[in-house]
């Protein structure tokens, strides 16, 4: 054998010799995806051109590495990197070819997965019964029979078997004696509708390949050819590589059969193995062998856990001994009684490695065997520390918000069990948010009438009736298209909408988006497929062609949480390879078919030990494969004794991975920390702490001084811990009949501390010239224009006005002479300016009108200065005579005028007089104003009014006095016994 070891200094030589064919086989980590890269890049950079280079790789995100990686080495700008799957490659290979080669008059479309189940069923439903195996003629028009026909077609075109192969290989076997006929039938169908399959793609495209004017054309342009993951492809995607490469023979790929794990998806073990013989150069010249010898990434303990998990099952065409990687790596395992610790205590260590070790998300990965016994468990106890996290490749069906559209559906085409779990999910998940105890009560009122789920949920639930509509019609989900259902649902129920438009819900719209694009394509290719039949065939979770979410390489840190099989081509500082258990990994279970597809596959054992021990072989290599992407460390965990799915065992893998003989020598329990890593647990910590009476009086004096400067270092404030009483009196500043005003609210909404004291406590509420002066010129006014009001005319004059004032000036009120005559010139500036420029439009009804309203039980009680009656209704205005005018926008949202509005609003005698049009407050007293400057209510605001009048009730009632700082502070007198300022804080020491 043409065999060569490969050392890290022999990599550049290595990589030069691009000609012939070669097969890169090395261990993980050694960096066979990335010899590939470097000899692409040494092809374009020696004057290949990008056009004569292909590069292909098994799936998406391996194109994606692919080629970022090869767009990093180029130092020239704007190559074309080509990069493809061998699907895309086959169908552009369609796309030049097939119309002259195979007679297409047009390029089909392909069939998505459910398009092709849905295919096969409309075919089986036309089946002759007679034609078929006595057991099968039942279930010709089942769906389930219509997946087992697509799954055995789908390997069959894997395997490069047409219908006469098939029917050669059918003579033995008499379940299969009407496959061939319907394989003929099935193919000669899509000719006629224009259609083809994901099999079918790569078998026309190895047909088209025959024809020696194609050969020679794709040889001509694929000069070089290099293929990544080559331990994955199937016998039709090696039968095209040969045809691909039948000329120039230049033909690069990189293998390790040890982590060749996708045989349910076709892939034969033996093409590693096999290789030299199938692409061997002319004059009988093998293929060369080239050993990559040293890991790049795996350190000795965690390389040493791989292969001892692999041990006895030495396959053909392996690498050999590698060399570790640089570092010795940690390799653990633990156990657990039930599956919520298991998953909490991931969740707890991998926020102690991000917080105490600096390890960013991004460098974590936790895989499972099945992303449904064990994801949602573990995705919980991450949501609850707040741990970003999501799978790189996540199929658009088992999406949660895709999944709602799904329930939508389970619930107006089912009953039954089915149809009450898909009930819960929607009431309890996003669209209606409601308390598991509020589901409980209709659970059990349902059961006592037994009307159908529609009639609750429109009774029981606010706004439900939308979905209970829903369910009552199930043609939306059964009878149209699947795409006009989605709509139907969309434009059904606001909470959509509302979740839509929210910008933190940007994986939820991209989902929608996805679901949306996906159905419009199925329309156009099958109308007939109803929202229904599509989930049906997309909930399957092994169904090949459901529409996954496009890869993208995570922009944030985030914490990678994924499947055993998808974390093949990833890499991490640390690896948690979770819910190792007993029929869980190893995954055992019976795969046979009812066809029994199979025994297509020559690289499988056809008797049952035999299989049985081949499974168990790939099992043990997707351990290898997820032990191996970890750099530092990895950890196995398991639940052995768990009340949650029964009392199982560990994996029989678990002894190798830890390098001993027995699983109890294996497992252990993690090790206790009792350090805290987050806020919650510090806070908890030092609760216990503080509140143990073994513990020293230093300590926990300690402790409690932590817990008081808390919220410094992310601890809650030390008044919100259970137990803990509301600060304030013993008996309390308010009463048990509270009574509100306007004014009161005001001044609790610009600061409650100050309202306490002065108007609780009475400290500092001293009336001053100012109140005086707002008093007198209040006074001044409401007599003169009590007199304008009874002679009917709009306003008094000036005359009337300063008359009163003399009449009502009390010189003492102002701390005598001189003083007061200057504060009397300000009165008769104010009033002045007010008759000078009057402001209203609207006759005077009431003056000084004490108006009430009742919210929530609490009364209030206001006097409002004037309401004026216009052509449009009823104006309620308030003077003001200070001189600082508020904001435009706080003006439109003032609880005053909000208060006036709705109190007039409720008066029985003045809403006869109709409605409330507006709300305003003048301010006669701003001085060199041209005139009188107005701040209006904005009456569409009245609901964030209310709402702040209802929070300050609940402030003042639960004695909530916080301080608010702002620019009153400067002339407040409470500041002397504030928190918040320097002389006030010496009120607060010890």
């Amino acid at each position: 054998m043409n065999e060569q070891r490969i050392d890290p200094a022999d990599w550049p030589d290595a990589i030069r010799r691009a000609e012939g064919s070669q097969i890169v086989v090395g261990g993980p980590g050694t960096g066979k995806t990335e010899f590939l890269v470097r000899r692409a890049h040494h092809l374009l950079e020696d004057g290949v051109p990008a056009e004569n280079l292909l590069l292909l790789s098994f799936s998406r995100r391996g194109v994606t590495d692919l080629r970022e990686r090869l767009e990093s080495l180029l130092a020239r700008s704007g190559v074309a990197v080509p990069v493809s799957t061998f699907h895309s490659l086959a169908s552009r290979l369609l796309e030049t070819f097939a119309q002259d080669i195979l007679g297409w008059t047009s390029r089909p479309t392909l069939l998505t997965g459910p398009e092709q189940v849905a295919l096969v069923h409309e075919l089986l439903a036309t089946e002759d019964p007679a034609r078929w195996p006595l057991p099968f003629r039942a279930l010709l028009t089942t769906d389930a029979f219509a997946r087992e026909v697509t799954d055995f077609v789908l390997r069959c075109s894997e395997q490069l078997i047409g219908p006469d192969r098939l029917a050669a290989i059918a003579s033995d076997r008499a379940d299969w004696k009407a496959l061939p006929a319907f394989l003929e039938r099935y193919r000669e169908r899509l000719r006629t509708i224009g259609r083809t399959d994901y099999g079918s793609l790569l078998a026309d495209a190895v047909g088209i390949l025959e024809d020696p004017h194609a050969r020679d054309a794709v040889a001509d342009q694929y000069r070089f050819v290099l293929v990544d993951e080559y331990q994955d492809t199937t016998p039709a995607q090696v039968e095209l590589l040969r045809r691909l490469t039948a000329i120039g023979r230049n033909l690069t790929v990189a293998a390790d059969p040890y982590q060749s794990i996708y045989s349910f998806r076709g892939a034969d073990l033996r093409n590693v193995a096999l290789f030299p013989e199938l692409f061997a150069g002319p004059g009988d010249r093998t293929a060369r062998r080239l050993i990559l010898t040293t890991s790049f990434r795996v350190p000795r303990h965690i390389l040493a856990a791989a292969e001892r998990v692999t041990a006895g099952g030495s396959l053909p065409g392996a690498a050999g001994p590698v060399n570790p990687a640089p570092g010795s790596g940690s390799v653990e395992v633990y156990g657990f009684t039930q599956q919520s610790e298991e998953a909490e205590w991931l969740a707890r260590e991998i926020q102690r490695l991000h917080l105490e070790e600096g390890c960013p998300f991004g460098s974590m990965a936790v895989f499972v065997r099945s992303k449904r016994r064990f994801l949602p468990e573990l995705s919980r106890a991450l949501e609850r520390r707040e741990i970003p996290h999501d799978q790189p490749d996540a199929r658009l069906a088992d999406h949660p918000t895709v999944r709602v559209i799904f329930d939508c559906v389970i619930a107006a085409t089912t009953g039954g069990i089915e149809q009450d779990r898909a009930v819960r999910r929607l009431l309890l998940g996003p669209l209606f948010h409601i308390p598991l105890g509020r589901l409980h009560e209709l659970e059990r009122s349902r059961a006592e009438t037994d009307a159908p789920w529609s009639d609750t949920i429109r009774a029981g639930i606010e706004d439900g009736h939308l979905l209970a509509d829903l369910l009552e019609d199930p043609g939306w989900a059964t009878s149209i298209p699947a795409v006009d259902g989605f709509w139907n649902v969309w434009t059904s129920l606001p909470q959509i909408g509302e979740i839509v438009t929210d910008p933190r819900r940007r994986e939820e719209r991209a989902a929608w988006t996805s679901l949306g694009q996906v159905l419009g394509r199925l329309a156009e290719r099958d109308p007939s497929t109803t929202l229904n039949d599509y989930r049906l065939l997309a909930d399957r979770e092994d169904f090949e062609a459901t529409p996954l979410l496009s890869y993208r390489a995570p922009e944030e840190d985030r914490l990678t949480l994924t499947t055993l099989h998808q974390s093949k081509g990833l890499q991490f500082d640390f690896v948690f390879v979770a819910d190792a258990v007993e029929g869980t990994f190893p995954d055992l279970r019976s795969r046979e078919s009812l066809l029994g597809s199979r025994h297509l596959t020559p690289s499988i054992p056809d008797d049952t030990s035999g299989y049985l021990r081949f499974r168990l072989q790939e099992e043990m290599r997707l351990a290898y494969t997820a032990i191996s992407r970890a750099r530092k460390r990895v950890v196995w965990t398991c639940t052995a004794r768990g009340f949650d799915e029964g009392r199982g065992m560990p994996s029989r893998f678990l002894p190798a991975v830890a390098g001993v003989t027995t699983v109890q020598a294996a497992v252990s329990r993690p090790p206790e920390r009792t350090h805290p890593v987050t806020p919650l647990e510090a806070e908890a910590w030092l609760r216990r702490i503080a509140g143990d009476p073994g513990e020293a009086s230093a300590t926990r004096t300690a402790a409690l001084s932590l817990l008081l400067e808390g919220p410094r270092w992310g601890l809650r404030p030390w008044h919100r811990f259970a137990g803990v009483c509301p600060r304030g009196s013993d008996t309390g500043l308010v009463g048990t009949d509270l009574v509100m005003s306007p004014s009161r609210a005001e001044a609790y909404h610009t600061c409650p501390r100050k309202f306490a004291f002065e108007r609780l406590l009475h400290v500092g509420d001293e009336p001053g010239p100012h109140a005086s002066l707002g008093s007198v010129v209040h006074e001044a006014l409401e007599r003169a224009e009590e007199s304008a009001m009874a002679r009917g005319d709009r306003h008094a004059d000036l005359g009337e006005a300063l008359e009163h004032l003399s009449t009502l000036w009390n010189p003492s009120e102002f701390g005598g002479e001189p003083w007061a005559a200057a504060w009397f010139r300000r009165a008769e500036r104010i009033l002045t300016h007010l008759y000078e420029h009057w402001p209203g439009t609207g006759l005077p009804i009431a003056l000084e009108r004490w108006v009430e309203l009742d919210l929530g039980g609490v009364p209030w009680r206001g006097k409002a200065d004037r309401i004026e009656v216009t052509d449009d209704g009823l104006v309620v205005v308030d003077y003001k005579t200070g001189t600082t005018l508020p904001s435009l926008p706080d003006a439109a949202v003032s609880i005053q005028l909000g208060f006036y509005a709705m109190a007039v609003e409720a008066d029985p005698e003045l809403s006869q007089r109709g409605p409330v049009v507006g709300a305003e407050m003048w301010y006669p007293a701003k001085k060199d104003a041209k005139s009188v400057p107005i701040r209006k209510l904005d009456l569409g605001q009245m609901d964030a009014i209310i709402e702040a009048m209802r929070d300050i009730v609940v402030g003042i009632q639960t004695e909530d006095w916080t301080p608010v700082t702002g620019r009153a502070c400067t002339y407040c007198r409470v500041r002397l016994v504030c928190p918040e300022w320097p002389e006030g804080r010496e009120a607060f020491r010890p």
